[in-house]
């Protein structure tokens, strides 16, 4: 079975915590700039978007530490 992330942008509190774990797992940093993946506002809907990179392993970490529910992660048979 594999694994992929479903994205629910409405969930998202935009605290980042995503962003964080995928670039102090993938470059050793806490810094967002360096992440996989991307949290952006969306002003006037008052929504986050969230989007991830072609570069992205699929490790799944940053679903997994998700405090929202924003990021999940699914088995796909």
């Amino acid at each position: 079975m594999t694994e992929e992330i479903l994205i629910k942008p409405w969930l998202c509190t935009g605290c980042c915590t995503c962003s964080l774990v995928c670039s102090m797992i993938s470059r050793g940093e806490f810094r967002p700039s360096l992440a996989h993946i991307r949290v952006t506002k969306k002003d006037f809907e008052g929504i986050f978007d969230i989007t991830i990179s072609s570069t992205c392993r699929g490790c799944t970490m940053c679903a997994r530490s998700c405090p929202s529910g924003a990021l999940k992660v699914i088995e796909i048979s």
